[in-house]
């Protein structure tokens, strides 16, 4: 591009319409009379503003029609903005509770507990026995209780709040004690020390990364530590030279210190994965059963609730967290009682089917079979010569940082295309309503059933074909 000097600038600058004549403009002005006049006005200034900037870095060509760029951009933010709404996504990942997906999915019974507290009033906070007010959360923090033996219970908006929550309570002014080992950080950046950092008086971290030892959290505790907090590394494993001191090992640390002891188990797992042959994750009720004063979880992840964070513990520590101020701000809505506590009483009343996404964790692997195998059938009559389609043995995932190191065994639909089309059939689902999400590989696109409902099979056969159908006519 040219260069440009002072004098090419101010006559850009000069030829940059007006506001009040974008807004005249034939393609711009119907969306006032649909809109927000003063939201469009918002807008048409964040764009001469933005091209004021490019101009000032000599990034437009001089002949450019800047009125006509800046109209183009207008119309283009003001379509966006309308058009871009949250879409329903039909996952054939094979990833159960995919965090951009939204995790844990309702099941039939979840869903009408929410539609009824979302479309009339309830008793969220009154005894109808007596008018008076009592706590929102009383019906699932007795259900907690009892699916989990644990003393007490709170809920509030996520794991990280009661993280957060419980470091403030009993570590402000003193600190919290962590194994370097477990110094995690998850998805979107979230690093555990940024917000131990923020909560508590001090971070002391203990051990090395790869060992820790009772005698650490011991000098933790000499050294000013009023919580021990041990964190489940979720989706990474230390493996080889290693040592890390047992929750009951840790619990007995921390009664001789006097000191609470708390474990961030993430998942919260209330159902015996083990007996469907998923290791490497403890129960919830076998956590409690090792003497650890708090544990804390997501509603939203394995156990299969709306979202959510729980913590189960000690009653005078859990009332202590119910005092502090804090938890006013992170306390959770009606819709997310009202999904959690259908699911807990699901558990209470042993009805695991009605819990949507641990029942496609724990599905039998040959059903998944047998569907991918109809499916193959049902496709397969529509597909032309130049495309593949058969069932391959693949292997699925829990997600959400849950049974990192345990795949699920599965049957994946595998969709062969000739060269360069699988991406472009990838991006032709993923735009489409509803947006359809794919495995990748070479030349074909596969299809995990395991987490696509009975109820959007066709709907995905149509996708299918639709966009192979697309992108071959565009070839």
């Amino acid at each position: 591009m040219e260069a440009w000097g002072d004098m090419d600038i101010q006559e850009s600058f000069k030829k940059l319409p007006s506001v009040e004549n974008v807004l005249q403009d034939k393609r711009i002005e119907p969306s006032i009379t649909r809109f927000s006049r003063k939201g469009i006005t918002r807008i048409v200034r964040e764009v001469i503003a933005s091209h004021r900037e490019r101009i000032t870095e000599g990034r437009f060509g001089k002949r450019m029609d800047l009125r006509e760029s800046i109209i183009e951009e207008t119309a283009a933010r003001l379509g966006s903005l309308t058009g871009d709404r949250m879409r329903r996504v039909i996952n054939a990942t094979g990833v159960v509770l995919h965090t951009n997906f939204g995790r844990a999915l309702l099941g039939e019974e979840a869903c009408r507990a929410v539609m009824s507290a979302a479309s009339g009033y309830t008793d969220l906070e009154v005894d109808l026995a007596t008018g008076n007010r009592v706590d929102r959360s009383r019906r699932v923090r007795r259900l907690l209780s009892l699916i989990t033996g644990s003393e007490g219970a709170l809920v509030v908006n996520n794991n990280a709040a009661a993280v957060l929550l419980a470091v403030q309570t009993f570590a402000k002014t003193g600190g919290v004690a962590i194994s370097r080992g477990e110094m995690v950080e998850i998805g979107g950046s979230f690093r555990l020390p940024e917000i131990l950092a923020s909560a508590a008086g001090r971070v002391i971290e203990v051990g090395t990364t790869n060992r820790t030892h009772e005698e650490d959290y011991e000098r933790a505790i000499d050294g000013g530590a009023s919580l021990l907090l041990k964190v489940h590394t979720s989706n990474y494993r230390i493996v080889g030279y290693t040592n890390e001191v047992t929750l009951t090992k840790l619990a007995e640390v921390g009664r001789r210190g006097g000191v609470p002891v708390m474990y961030d188990q993430g998942s919260g797992v209330l159902f015996p994965m083990s007996e469907h042959g998923i290791e490497g994750e403890e129960c919830i009720e076998d956590i409690v059963d090792t003497g650890v004063d708090l544990i804390s979880f997501s509603a939203d992840k394995v156990l299969g609730a709306s979202q959510g964070g729980i913590i189960l513990g000690r009653r005078e520590l859990i009332d202590q967290m119910n005092r502090n101020h804090l938890f006013r701000a992170l306390r959770v809505d009606k819709l997310t009682l009202a999904g959690l506590e259908s699911v807990l009483l699901q558990y209470w009343t042993g009805n695991i089917n009605g819990i949507r996404s641990l029942g496609m964790i724990i599905v039998d692997p040959r059903e998944i079979r047998s569907r991918a195998e109809r499916f193959v059938e049902r496709i397969g009559d529509s597909m032309s010569a130049s495309a593949t389609v058969r069932t391959v043995d693949g292997e699925s995932s829990i997600g959400g940082g849950s049974f990192p190191i345990n795949p699920l065994r599965t049957t994946l639909v595998e969709i062969n295309l000739p060269a360069g089309l699988s991406q472009r059939l990838s991006d032709f689902l993923r735009k489409a309503d509803p947006a359809l999400f794919v495995r990748i590989k070479g030349e074909s696109i596969f299809l995990d059933l395991r987490t696509v409902a009975g109820s959007e099979e066709q709907i995905l056969l149509k996708l299918i074909l639709e966009g192979i159908g697309n992108i071959r006519g565009r070839k």
